[in-house]
């Protein structure tokens, strides 16, 4: 079946017509921006003229995008989302209502978010973490299955897949546990909008068993930032509620700019992207057995599947552990940056993490492994670095999200706050895992652990003090 771009063909033809653009926004498409990089860009944005459709009532051309986009994707329905995958997020708790959710501490700040929304209570499932690096790879149906016996109440679970370091749940094993608890599950896979264009990569979540899914196309697609998608499988059954969380969390002003990258995206993907995703393919296999062969480092492979829990592995993320260099992530990253002009995607005590596209060519994996291989010549130290765990210890919930972020709050000094409920959301970022959330005990080990990242000078996200002198704690 021939594809084609419905938002984008609609706006070339509205461009076309030459109108006098009496409407917002307020640059008015012709030479509006203050900023020449942007006019082609500004001729795109627009408002919902005639034949432009609404996003919040799609009869149209928005409505027959989303419908090729369920078709790509494997979906019965899909949602574009233009606020990222986080807007996706926040629809979903919002879906399943003020009862416990079962939920991955590995999980994105957007989960905590949209349990404040929602007013949820979270059950913790504990993570698989890889012992050389000290990060949380995955999640286990067995552990699933365990506290859904202890917890009959549940709402739902809500598990992330793949993490951040690109390694995969068994999805429809974990899927098979909830089935048989009449319970629905649903995947953050942000980063995984591309498994369904090639079949050597990990299989969709929506394919092994998952309810709903969020996409953030534009961590792998060829999509402008924000863009995203939220897909659902014919069993949803919870659409009504997650229509009314949709249109209540999504603006008014959809960006059409943003929407046509997505439906030219989408395109590309069912056009060209298993070309592309081949080629991709052979890079990486290539690239990560040599950059395995340069002393004092670690480029992780099939190895990951050891993990219990960890089922497939995305190709495109390069995970380097870098402790043998004696020197840190943070080092090799701001070494990277300043001396190389090569910017990873995130770094900590153990490793880096490169994310490579499937447009990008040889020529770039070329300039990165020759980068670390010189790096390695120059800077490799006698003795290696400690291994230090990046994870949080786990935490004490006292109340839920919600009610923590609605309850009165003080702000004391980090040396004062020991044996308090925190009143904030308090993240290193990336990969964005909190540390605390409202509602949470500062115990002894969260206290430890964040003087920890005081020192190591990770960017923080959440609290009102970045530098963590002061923290928000529940009155």
């Amino acid at each position: 079946m021939p594809c084609h771009t419905p938002i984008y063909t609609a706006l070339k033809k509205y461009m076309a017509e030459n109108n006098l653009r009496l409407h917002m926004p307020g640059h008015g498409g012709e030479n509006g921006s203050v900023l020449p990089e942007l006019e082609a860009v500004m001729r795109l944005d627009v408002t919902e003229v005639e034949g432009l459709d609404d996003l919040h009532l799609a009869q149209g051309v928005i409505k027959e995008a989303q419908q090729l986009l369920a078709r790509a994707c494997g979906a019965s329905e899909s949602f574009l989302l233009l606020n990222g995958a986080t807007s996706g997020i926040h629809a979903l708790f919002m879906s399943l209502g003020e009862g416990q959710v079962m939920v991955p501490r590995n999980a994105h700040r957007s989960f905590y978010e949209g349990m404040v929304l929602s007013g949820a209570m979270p059950v913790y499932i504990p993570c698989e973490l890889d012992p050389e690096l000290g990060v949380a790879l995955a999640v286990r149906a067995d552990k699933i299955e365990a506290l859904l016996n202890l917890h009959k109440d549940m709402a739902g679970v809500f598990i992330t897949s793949p993490s951040y370091y690109g390694t995969c749940c068994d999805i429809a094993g974990i899927s098979s546990v909830i089935r048989r608890a009449g319970k629905i599950l649903l995947v953050d896979e942000a980063q995984g909008a591309h498994f369904p264009f090639h079949p050597l990569y990990p299989t969709p979540a929506l394919k092994s068993g998952a309810d709903a899914v969020v996409n953030g196309l534009h961590k792998s697609w060829p999509v402008l930032t924000q863009g995203a998608c939220m897909h659902l499988s014919g069993g949803f059954f919870l659409r009504d509620q997650l229509r009314a969380a949709y249109s209540l969390l999504t603006t008014s002003s959809p960006s059409y700019p943003l929407m046509a990258s997505i439906d030219g995206a989408r395109e590309f993907m069912e056009q060209q992207g298993k070309t592309y995703l081949e080629k991709a393919l052979g890079l990486s296999r290539e690239y990560k057995t040599r950059l395995n062969q340069i002393p004092g480092l670690r480029c992780y492979e099939d190895e990951l599947l050891d993990i219990p829990g960890v089922k497939a592995i995305d190709p495109l993320k390069v995970l380097i552990g870098v402790r043998e260099l004696g020197l840190t992530g943070y080092q090799v990253s701001r070494i990277l940056r300043e001396e190389y002009r090569i910017q990873v995607e995130m770094q900590d005590h153990n490793l880096i993490l490169a994310m490579f596209s499937l447009l990008h060519p040889r020529e770039t994996w070329e300039k990165f492994y020759r980068a670390l291989q010189d790096l390695t010549d120059r800077y490799r130290a006698a003795n290696s670095c400690p291994v230090a765990t990046c994870i949080p210890p786990s935490p004490t919930v006292v109340l839920s999200p919600r009610k923590a972020f609605y309850s009165r709050s003080e702000k004391l000094k980090l040396t004062e706050c020991r044996g308090r409920v925190c009143a904030e959301l308090i993240a290193a970022y990336p990969p964005g895992i909190p540390c605390l959330v409202p509602g949470e005990l500062i115990n002894d080990e969260i206290w430890d652990y964040l003087y920890y990242l005081r020192q190591t000078g990770a960017c923080i996200q959440g609290p009102e003090d970045r530098d963590l002198e002061y923290i928000k704690v529940i009155e």
